[in-house]
């Protein structure tokens, strides 16, 4: 028999209330009414259940009911609350653990907003303890099967469906935040969940012809490494310039086992980036590889520089074998003490990321225990459930999604990774896809573009799933790659201080390709629901006034998986935390079914005669007229620059020849007022990007205004 426990139950008044409950499983709705202190009354929307579902909850005294009924159900719901009585009322019944935050469905929407009287939210979650089970020392079964949170009641007379939705958010991510297994250490987590996975591979470096290392193997590596650490690194960061592989692995895994950050540089960004990236994180020790070091004769190398593949052959045999023995057949409490792997982590810092400052300077990104985590998790009980063997793990691990989803994911109890030094290099990763049956990749569009050119639908035919983020996936793009390989491409969202994941759009691979079910959690044109945990507000751009959740605006992110603030830099910090919420920067609002669409960065807006204009709508809509006629290759960017009459205006890039008049008639046949069109149009062979395939606006901006001198 299923049990409870009720948090937040001092929220409800002493008389009648109604509890507006998130959507939750039949199992868990049934098991409301026995736990709850008092009698309680259940109701639910017929909405997407069977004639045996609806029979069984009414055997079980549920009011099961359908549209036409709202307004009855809505005067029995007033009638029973004004006679003392508590009645529960579910926006729908879900049949899977997917905990996403919905928009309330149409028929509760109406009771909702019929009922005029005393009301609570109340979430209900059923995926927290066990999902998490795999990184406490003691594993056990939870002594209840769900929690139950109770929010504050509404304080306005007549509850809106937009206070509700925004209290199942703070509900859902407060379910999360609460939870004392993400308090640990991030070393402690994956020592628990690699030492449970001691016999299976975790890791195939596709560079190293194949190596593939067991979990076994992999933390033996890492506590020997750590060890290494602990005797002759003193400082608390440790600098690491690798490729995703072997060698990043088990660095930054040691890193972790041994109490210390590792700070992933990107050595691609430059010699004057690292400088400042290596001087504010005071490294004194950088791990590498000799053949790499010596491609990179610009870097900013500390005096201390350690070849890792070198290092790691220095240990004896023995060594390793001693670690391998502690981490499988010590007591799990015994081996973490005898490792002197720090037990608890919460919001002291376990990896550091420097932004790639494509629209200012870089920005060092302080992640905690705690945030990554959470963030696992999170990408856990969006993709956990839907049979993902093996991923693709390409992007670098100096970037926040390619670190988080790529590297720690799998060493955390996620899928098999193969991994390659680059996204860039189609043919191989092809060949790695094909000789691995790849079922997920994750990259950006602009690597996309180049697999779809130079790939076969032979070598592709495993994937099942491709997730794209770092820049906005073009729809032609998506529908293209899907035609050829038939693999779906899902747009996500994310920010390096949400460790990233915020939001994705995914197909679940449990249904038919084709089949409603197989569908419903994606959305073309969006980024998708927004992951559980995670709790979102909408303010004004000017004022900064809380908006309904269907307006745009700037986007807010509170959960734990948000940040704590940028190395020492407390103004931008302040700038970007406000009370506990991140202030993303980005404009953007949810459509009616709860999907999160984004319209762009605040810094790619401009204010043109009043009115906010969006470069990434300019954009998009140039490519909708044009590529008609020049093809698929042509790319645009937009910026914006100071104007000494309008204030600012426009300066569109394009790797084609396009003119402004043109531009103007096509926006205006679509349209789009005069506004909208930008003055000047710079041709470039190519436009500027950053090494992970972002448009380098900052490297624009900066020719747009040399070039309007």
């Amino acid at each position: 028999m299923s049990t409870s426990r009720w948090l937040g139950i001092e929220w409800l008044p002493p008389t009648g209330c109604l509890l507006a409950v998130a959507g939750t499983s039949l199992e868990s709705l049934l098991s409301l009414g026995a736990d709850f202190p008092r009698p309680l009354l259940l109701a639910v929307p017929d909405t997407g259940l069977s004639a045996e579902e609806i029979a069984h909850l009414r055997r079980q005294g549920v009011t099961v009911f359908g549209k036409e009924e709202s307004a009855a159900i809505a005067r029995m719901i007033r009638e029973r609350v004004a006679t003392g009585e508590v009645v529960a009322l579910a926006d729908d019944i879900r049949s899977d653990l997917d905990q996403t935050v919905r928009s309330p469905n149409p028929v509760f929407q109406k009771v909702f907003e019929d009922y005029r009287g005393p009301v609570c939210p109340a979430w209900v979650d059923r995926l927290w303890a066990r999902l998490l089970l795999r990184w406490t020392p003691d594993a056990s079964e939870p002594a209840e099967s769900f929690l139950v949170y109770i929010g504050p009641p509404c304080p306005m007379p007549a509850a809106s469906c937009d206070w509700l939705h925004k209290s199942w958010y703070d509900l859902g991510e407060r379910a999360l935040s609460e939870r004392p297994e993400i308090q640990e250490g991030l070393g402690v987590a994956c020592f628990l969940a690699l030492r449970r996975a001691r016999s299976r591979v975790i890791l195939t470096d596709g560079f190293q012809e194949g190596r593939s290392l067991s979990g076994g193997k992999l933390l033996a590596a890492g506590l020997r490494l750590a060890r290494w650490l602990h005797r002759w690194v003193p400082e608390r960061r440790v600098g690491i310039v690798l490729p995703h592989g072997i060698g990043a692995t088990i660095a930054n895994l040691a890193c972790l086992l041994a109490g210390k950050t590792p700070v992933n540089l990107n050595f691609t960004a430059g010699r004057a980036m690292n400088s400042v990236a290596i001087r504010h994180s005071g490294l004194r020790t950088i791990l590498t590889a000799d053949a790499l070091r010596a491609k990179l004769a610009d870097f900013p190398w500390t005096d201390r520089t350690v070849d890792l593949p070198n290092l790691l052959r220095s240990f004896s045999r023995l060594s390793f074998l001693r670690d391998l023995l502690l981490s499988a057949y010590v007591p799990a409490r015994l081996a973490i003490r005898l490792a002197r792997i720090p037990a608890h982590g919460g919001d002291a810092e376990a990896a550091l990321l420097f932004t790639s400052g494509t629209a200012g300077d870089p920005k060092g990104v302080v992640l905690s225990h705690r945030n990554l985590l959470a963030n696992v998790s999170q990408i856990e009980a969006i993709l956990g459930q839907i049979r993902i063997e093996r991923l693709l793990a390409c992007l670098p691990v100096f970037h926040s999604f390619g670190a988080t989803a790529t590297l720690w994911w799998p060493l955390l109890g996620g899928p098999h990774a193969v991994t390659y030094v680059s996204p860039t290099e189609a043919e191989t990763l092809a060949q790695l896809i094909e000789t691995y049956h790849i079922d997920l990749l994750i990259t950006a569009p602009t690597f996309l573009r180049t697999l779809l050119r130079k790939a076969t639908p032979q070598q592709l035919r495993s994937l099942k799933l491709v997730i794209v983020g770092s820049e906005k996936l073009p729809p032609a793009l998506a529908a293209e790659f899907q035609v050829k390989f038939g693999a779906p491409v899902c747009e996500g969202y994310g920010l390096t201080e949400a460790s990233p994941v915020i939001s994705t759009n995914v197909m679940d691979l449990r249904y038919p390709a084709g089949s409603p079910a197989y569908s419903e959690r994606n959305r073309l044109g969006t980024v998708g629901r927004i992951a559980p945990g995670i709790s979102l507000r909408i303010r004004h751009i000017d004022t900064g006034a809380d908006l309904p959740l269907s307006e745009r605006g700037i986007l807010c992110f509170r959960g734990a998986n948000i940040f704590g603030g940028y190395l020492d830099d407390p103004v931008r910090t302040e700038a970007a935390l406000s009370n506990g919420w991140l202030v993303s920067g980005d404009v953007g609002c949810l459509d009616e079914a709860g999907f999160l669409r984004i319209e762009g960065r605040i810094s790619r807006f401009s204010k043109l005669a009043g009115e906010m204009v969006p470069h990434g709508t300019v954009e998009e809509e140039v490519l909708r007229a044009f590529i008609p006629e020049l093809g698929e290759t042509l790319e645009v960017a937009v910026v914006g620059i100071p104007h000494g009459k309008r204030g600012e205006e426009l300066v569109l890039f394009s790797n084609q020849p396009l003119s402004p008049a043109a531009i103007r008639r096509k926006l205006a046949a679509r349209g789009f007022s005069s506004l909208w069109s930008p003055r000047k149009v710079i041709v470039r062979p190519e436009i500027p990007k950053t090494p992970l395939g972002k448009v380098d606006f900052r490297r624009l901006r900066e020719i747009a205004l040399t070039e309007g001198e």
